[in-house]
């Protein structure tokens, strides 16, 4: 019977953490996993968003002076969508990529 017992404890923990990884439509990726912003280029907004697929930032980014905002995605290496696996942290892989609207870049990083 002590056997049934710790096994059952052992499957209830084990949906917990599968569900902490897999089943939170609303989770958040860390702050860490948006890329860095190069010097002389600009945040000039930072937004969480959340729809029907999950929730992912939005980090508008303005390119330092002289440079084009396709210069800034790739120089950001976000010119083309990829997804980035999971880290010791964050035991997620996401998604990484970019929009040029009206001369600035914005990037969006999500689960």
């Amino acid at each position: 019977m002590k056997i049934l017992g710790v096994l059952a404890v052992v499957v209830v923990l084990a949906g917990c953490l599968f569900l902490s990884l897999f089943a939170d439509e609303g989770a958040m990726p860390p702050k860490s996993r948006i890329p860095a912003v190069p010097a002389g280029a600009t945040v000039v907004e930072e937004t969480k968003l959340c729809g029907s697929g999950g929730c992912w930032w939005s980090v508008t980014v303005e390119p330092a002076a002289g440079q084009t905002p396709e210069e800034l995605a790739q120089q950001m290496g976000v010119a083309s969508e990829r997804t980035e696996p999971a880290t010791v942290t964050d035991w997620r892989s996401v998604t990484v990529g970019s929009t040029i609207r009206d001369g600035l870049v914005v990037v969006h990083v999500g689960y």
